[in-house]
């Protein structure tokens, strides 16, 4: 028998197998998979993954929520109350500090005056893996505090499916770099720390200080949903290293409604490939190939405007980073050659502004020199666009709110959300951010609400959970 190498040749993944390994989990499933056989070490390691894939089949503990719950110091929340609302929503147990210290003093090797991370990982553990436990998910806060206890749980196999991080909005202006951490006692935690120990499933959730509590708790559990549905990718928090599964953000709305703008910053904010049809379009028109001879001959099409979309979307970098496309699909029958494309949306969002609010912050621009859009008297070179401007852009108003509108809505279904954009530019955009990272709360196919399935009592993991 010959040897081969798997190191020496690169595997690509086919493009049209994205989609299908994204709906089925495939790579969270080995990703599972692959933890189990590390920490049990079988020594038939194909039975026992045949056993594995078994009990999966048959266990839902796969898909329960493990959350670790880490809360910035700069927040003032009551935490225990968030959580609370929080095993209402999704029903899962939880873990803090004080139920493992109370465990860990009872422990035969507890020695009086001494912290082990090692002994504290052992206890938390044994807490994880009780009964009902398992099939319920569960939720830590207050613990762990420090890096040490951290990797102690993490070599332990005591491992979260998503790492939430409660922080304050990012200011307009960076922070002073100041990479030391404040005096803490034992039961804080080290949240700088604990992020870059949690990084592969992190998910930051951003609190404004007017947010009420339940606001609060629909942030998280719109996190938590999101990274149960696979929607990771650059910076985004991962499940399995190297999967497929990002966020192909649509983001619609008329002229005047700021598409442009909001979408570069969530491509900044996501590491998301930003999208402008009218830029592909130009760079389609302007290539010698079979889809840049037919514009030039016969004009646009629906059938060329969605070629022109689907070759761009294909591109590695759109399939590796995910993608925010804004400009198309201008009609019904434009989304419904979107959706059929290997690699569809899987988030949409409609910029809700007011026709005459669209009109006048379209005519409030002018063109620069270089031709680009600009602000009116943001410059001695920013001159009014063309005398026929105006009736453009009523006549592109006037197809969006009166035919456009109405057929992209149908076409969406229920899982599209709408944002109003009357708002300042930063508040827009944290809605938007907040809409790309929350999962579907609606079943596709029966149009019911999504909950997860969980054990019928809610509890705290106590002494007396035994």
């Amino acid at each position: 028998m010959t040897e081969t190498d798997a190191t020496k040749r690169p595997l690509e993944m086919p493009e049209t197998f994205v989609p299908y390994l994204e709906k089925y989990r495939i790579y969270k499933l080995f990703k599972i998979m692959l933890e189990d056989l590390v920490l049990n070490l079988p020594r038939d390691h194909l039975n026992h993954m045949k056993v594995f894939l078994r009990r999966q089949c048959l266990d839902s503990s796969m898909d329960t929520d493990r959350v670790i719950l880490l809360v910035s110091p700069e927040l003032k929340i009551e935490v225990k109350n968030l959580v609370r609302d929080l095993i209402k929503e999704i029903g899962f147990y939880v873990v803090t500090r004080r139920c493992v210290m109370d465990r860990y003093e009872k422990h035969d090797s507890y020695e009086p005056g001494c912290v082990s991370p090692a002994l504290l990982s052992e206890v938390t553990k044994l807490l994880t893996r009780t009964e009902h436990v398992p099939q319920a998910g569960w939720l830590m806060y207050d613990h762990p505090c420090t890096v040490a206890e951290a990797r102690c749980l993490q070599q332990d196999g005591v491992l979260p499916t998503v790492s939430l991080v409660l922080t304050p909005p990012p200011p307009v202006a960076p922070r002073a770099p100041n990479p030391h951490t404040p005096h803490r006692s034992f039961f804080q935690q080290d949240f700088e720390g604990l992020k870059i120990a949690y990084k592969a499933t992190l998910k930051e959730v951003h609190v404004d200080p007017q947010d009420s509590l339940e606001q609060i708790g629909a942030k998280c559990v719109r996190a938590i949903r999101a990274a149960a549905a696979g929607a990771q990718g650059a910076g985004q928090g991962l499940h399995a290293l190297g999967a497929p599964g990002v966020y192909r953000v649509l983001l619609i709305g008329p002229a005047g409604a700021g598409r442009r703008t909001q979408a570069m910053a969530a491509a900044n904010h996501f590491d998301l490939v930003y999208l402008y049809y009218q830029d592909i379009f130009n760079e389609a028109q302007l290539r010698n190939d079979d889809i840049g001879e037919k514009l030039r001959k016969f004009g646009v099409s629906v059938q060329l405007k969605a070629e022109i979309v689907k070759r761009r979307i294909l591109r590695k970098d759109c399939i590796d980073h995910g993608w925010i496309l804004t400009g198309y699909p201008a009609s019904g029958e434009d989304f419904e050659h979107l959706d059929r494309m290997p690699t569809p949306p899987n988030r949409i969002i409609f910029l809700h502004v007011p026709r005459a609010a669209c009109k006048a912050r379209a005519q409030g621009r002018g063109v620069d020199c270089t031709g680009h859009a600009a602000p009116l008297g943001s410059g001695p070179r920013v001159l009014l666009p063309d005398p026929a401007f105006e009736a453009q852009l009523d006549a592109e108003l006037d197809t969006y709110f009166s035919e456009s509108l109405a057929e992209l809505r149908a076409a969406a279904g229920i899982t599209a959300v709408e944002v109003d954009a009357t708002k300042s530019t930063d508040e827009v955009q944290v809605k938007v951010q907040a809409a790309i990272m929350a999962g579907p709360l609606h079943n596709i196919k029966t149009g019911s609400h999504i909950r997860n399935v969980r054990a019928d009592e809610l509890m705290f993991i106590s002494d007396h959970s035994q």
